[in-house]
């Protein structure tokens, strides 16, 4: 999965919705704990890629309009082709707590290492934007024990920056309130040195339109529970058409002020490969 691609999922949207009649809020209460899954699967002309992770935004400011804090990894999900059979996942399985679902292999990340990963890490939603979000992204102490021991420190850590025009937000707020909007904005992807020295730093700048419809409204079922939420439909495209662009729905619930869920397309002409992402809320605290 690209930084670019990680990007596109940051467009987080707070809308009406809610169990339970409240005031709609625009971003996650202070002390909000709100955990997702994320799969991942990148199809080239050659090969298709699955892997996913489970992580938690904990929220340790909020107001009206803003609200930050850290970024928990929980577990790695990687692919193995034909689930336990497949040897290249023989070093992952042995860890604590992993488990399969179908072909996909779940690796937990134990809680005092997500908490020092979480140290490297950040988040700020500014309305129903995702303004930046630094991941440390997990990985394997040693070479030698694999993901079977996620270690303390990161193996690279990326961070995505979304800085857009907010002039004409106004109409569309509370959100819905017009139904459509279009925003300039510029998309800065950062990625640091990974630890083993096998992968470069790189920093990519991308002016993009971030386009979003409000199609409608329902209810969504989730492990994390029922939300009434409003369907956006967005589009993200790059001022370079040589550039990826991405297209797919989010479903926001004004109760938690957050998404609860995100399907997406994105389409890199470059690397000739289509990358689908979903993402679901599945824990919610308190």
């Amino acid at each position: 999965m690209t930084g670019r691609h990680i990007a596109w999922l940051l467009a987080l949207c707070a809308v009406a919705g809610g169990t339970r009649a409240e005031e709609p809020r625009g971003v996650p209460a202070l002390g909000s704990k709100l955990t997702y899954r994320l799969v991942t699967t990148t199809t080239t002309p050659t090969r298709t890629t699955t892997v996913g992770e489970v992580y938690t935004y904990i929220v340790t400011a909020s107001d009206a309009t803003s609200a930050e804090g850290v970024i928990k990894p929980r577990a790695l999900i990687v692919h193995c082709d034909g689930g336990s059979a497949d040897p290249g996942c023989s070093d992952a399985r042995k860890a604590t707590g992993a488990h399969f679902d179908g072909d996909l292999l779940t690796v937990p990340i134990a809680s005092d290492i997500g908490d020092s990963l979480a140290r490297h890490s950040h988040f700020k939603l500014t309305h129903f934007f995702m303004a930046s979000r630094q991941f440390p992204v997990p990985g394997a102490r040693d070479k030698d024990v694999g993901l079977a021991e996620i270690g303390p420190e990161p193996s690279m850590v990326l961070t995505n920056t979304l800085q857009c025009d907010l002039s004409g937000l106004a109409a569309f707020l509370p959100v819905g309130n017009a139904p459509h909007i279009a925003l300039p904005c510029e998309n800065i992807f950062e990625r640091s040195a990974s630890r083993d020295g096998r992968t470069a730093a790189q920093t990519n700048r991308d002016k993009v339109s971030f386009d979003i419809t409000c199609t409608g409204s329902g209810w969504v079922s989730l492990p994390s529970g029922n939300w009434e939420v409003k369907k956006l439909a967005f589009k993200m495209m790059p001022a370079d058409p040589t550039h990826g662009g991405s297209e797919g729905e989010n479903l926001f619930s004004a109760q938690l002020g957050a998404l609860v869920r995100t399907h997406l397309i994105g389409r890199n002409p470059a690397a000739n490969s289509t990358t689908e992402n979903t993402v679901d809320l599945i824990a919610v605290k308190p």
